[in-house]
């Protein structure tokens, strides 16, 4: 019974003994040293914390920031670790803050898309960094890529199409292009798939300073039936300036651009607010040259042969472009703090769009309105040699010339079927001779198609008043001055540049 007692306090002392020396031994580890781990190098801290549970996750953010400031050579792993680090501790700002230190190193912004930051997903910090920087095809994006890809087929369906005004379809071509490339580039920028395309830094920026001129000069030759001319090339200083200001940036390699692009540095965001400045006093300053040579239409009316629904197309792209011009002005507020209201921002994009879209519908289904009001070229004023003898006074063929107007435009003498160069002389009290000259002289026509051009600009206004969509073809024909509707849709093809049907058929669509 003694001998038993003994035996169990014999065990419970060894049990005791045991429990001590394990105290013990474990008091007298030592201590994790932190600049030792630091300085082992990556792969070793995971050995030791995978072969030995001793690192806590605090102990690993010491050690990691301790790598960081000893300058190590693998910054990118250790910032993407201290990320995962933070996020796990539920600290989003300090885990998105080595996310953008990893996206600056390595240039991948998947790490925005890896599940291993669903604990501060919802955190202020990271939507943030996400919303900046993450690649996403966005309904804005899409909008803004199919309006520049509608717009640069639109320029090439009119660059294809024939008996249209060269010069005007340069000018809303070019002007249409610009700002479809730009439309793609904003699309590229919203959507943060700028990052991954570096070089279109600033690529779309030149286009700033051509938008005005190239919509003013189109007015001009449409309302004017101007010619460019060599002195009017000092319209592009600004943009060729702007190009030399722009090299150094362009000359910038790609991983140059990336910070630039990500960091928003002082630098580019004062460039950006310059040129915000600039561009909205290039855009008022043309708006309100476009609108003063729509307004003195008016005086030279009689100098040009146009049809309502011409009329109407000036009118309504020189509005859209005077309230895209303000809505920028609006945008420019914004930029420089002025005021802060996210709506101006939209207000810019949503008329821009509409412009490229009012002119892509207007440009593919009424070609006409591109040609130059007149439909003829004044550029040549050198009288044909049969009229170098004539004696006709410059002073009598003006006079003659305001006399020809109120026969065509108030009496409307081209709706007489059987009209004859001879009694339109009668009418105008002067020779055959000096009635073709004047014709040939101011119009730069013949007869027939002087005729003929009023004729089909007669018809046209007759359709577009046409609200019911009722009227024969044929009807029209008679109505204008045509005995055969053979004969009518000939010429109106010819200056229309589509059948009467078809033309038709666009009313609807418009």
């Amino acid at each position: 019974m003694a001998s038993s007692k003994h035996v169990s306090m014999f065990f419970i002392l060894l049990f005791f003994f045991y429990k001590s020396n394990a105290t013990v031994n474990e008091k007298t580890d030592p201590k994790i040293n932190f600049e030792v781990l630091s300085n082992a190098g990556l792969d070793s801290i995971l050995q030791i914390q995978k072969v030995h549970d001793s690192l806590t996750r605090k102990d690993l953010i010491k050690v990691n920031e301790s790598l960081l400031s000893n300058g190590t050579n693998d910054s990118a792993f250790v910032n993407k670790t201290l990320a995962i680090l933070y996020s796990e501790d539920n600290n989003a700002s300090k885990a998105a803050k080595h996310i953008k230190k990893y996206i600056r190193s390595t240039k991948d912004l998947s790490i925005l898309s890896d599940h291993v930051f669903s604990d501060i997903k919802d955190q202020k910090p990271y939507n943030d960094l996400v919303k900046k920087y993450k690649p996403h095809f966005n309904f804005l994006a899409l909008i803004h890529a199919l309006t520049g890809i509608i717009g640069i087929f639109i320029v090439l369906v009119l660059v294809a199409k024939k008996n249209l005004d060269r010069t005007s379809v340069l000018l809303i071509g070019a002007f249409v292009l610009f700002h479809s490339l730009f439309m793609i580039h904003i699309s590229l920028y919203v959507s943060n798939y700028h990052l991954k395309i570096p070089h279109t830094f600033y690529v779309s920026t030149p286009f700033s300073f051509l938008y005005g001129p190239l919509l003013y000069f189109y007015f001009k030759r449409v309302v004017q039936n101007y010619n460019l001319a060599v002195k009017d090339l000092l319209h592009l200083a600004p943009t060729v300036l702007l190009i030399l200001w722009l090299t150094p940036y362009y000359m910038l390699d790609s991983t140059e651009k990336f910070y630039l692009l990500l960091d928003d540095t002082q630098d580019v965001l004062l460039s950006t607010k310059r040129l915000v400045l600039l561009k909205a006093l290039s855009l008022s300053l043309y708006a309100v040259a476009i609108y003063n040579v729509y307004k003195n239409k008016k005086q030279n009316n009689k100098e040009n042969i146009e049809i309502k629904s011409r009329a109407i197309w000036e009118r309504n792209i020189m509005i859209i472009f005077v309230c895209y011009t303000f809505a920028y002005i609006l945008h420019g507020f914004v930029v420089m703090r002025v005021i802060e209201y996210e709506p101006f921002e939209y207000l810019k994009a949503i008329l821009m769009i509409g412009m490229i879209f009012y002119i892509a519908l207007m440009s593919g289904l009424r070609p006409e309105i591109i040609m130059n009001a007149n439909g003829n070229n004044n550029s040549n004023n050198k009288l044909p040699i049969k009229y170098e003898k004539s004696n006709l006074t410059l002073s009598f063929s003006s006079e003659l010339k305001e006399q020809l107007f109120e026969l065509l435009l108030e009496d409307k003498v081209y709706k007489n079927n059987s009209l004859s160069l001879e009694m339109l002389a009668e009418m105008l009290g002067t020779t055959r001779h000096n009635t073709s000259q004047v014709i040939n002289e101011h119009f730069d026509m013949s007869f027939y198609d002087l005729i003929n051009y009023y004729r089909i600009m007669e018809a046209v206004d007759i359709f577009d008043s046409d609200q019911k969509r009722n009227l024969n073809i044929i009807e029209v024909a008679y109505e204008v001055g045509y005995n055969n509707k053979v004969t009518f849709n000939k010429a109106f093809k010819k200056y229309m540049n589509q059948t009467p049907s078809t033309y038709i058929r666009s009313l609807y669509l418009v």
